[in-house]
């Protein structure tokens, strides 16, 4: 069930792979966040870039495995403009739960990140790992 193409299975490894990102990202977030509490957009681009990285390759290779539709170049362009996106829209929300609402920028980090993992779910898989 899980080694198909099939939606059920690409989330289930989506989810798998994407908890190995995010705590990529939310570690490097952190540590940037004990050493300045104050420069918490700082920590979230660092922390999106650290989890995009390995992000791209594990889902080239595991949750989107089969044969693509696009060469590894123009899956990458199209990856960066989701992190470009992802990057953008994480940072206003957590912005706006920090600075406006008074959230603890940890939980606000986690809320946000649910919010981030669901659309890039389904940019990647409708548009920078295509089927063929």
């Amino acid at each position: 069930m899980l080694t198909g193409n099939g939606i059920v299975a690409q989330a289930v490894r989506y989810v798998a792979v994407g908890l190995v990102v995010l705590a990529a990202d939310f570690a490097i977030y952190s540590a940037i966040l004990l050493a300045a509490p104050e420069r918490f957009l700082a920590a979230n681009l660092a922390g999106k870039v650290v989890g995009a990285a390995l992000g791209f390759v594990l889902h080239r290779t595991v949750t989107f495995r089969w044969a693509q539709r696009d060469p590894a170049t123009r899956q990458l362009l199209s990856y960066l403009a989701v992190l470009g996106f992802n990057l953008l829209l994480s940072s206003l929300l957590l912005w706006f739960a920090i600075d406006h609402l008074g959230a603890n920028p940890y939980l606000a980090k986690l809320a946000v990140d649910i919010v981030i993992v669901g659309t890039a779910f389904l940019l990647s898989r409708l548009w920078v790992y295509r089927r063929l």
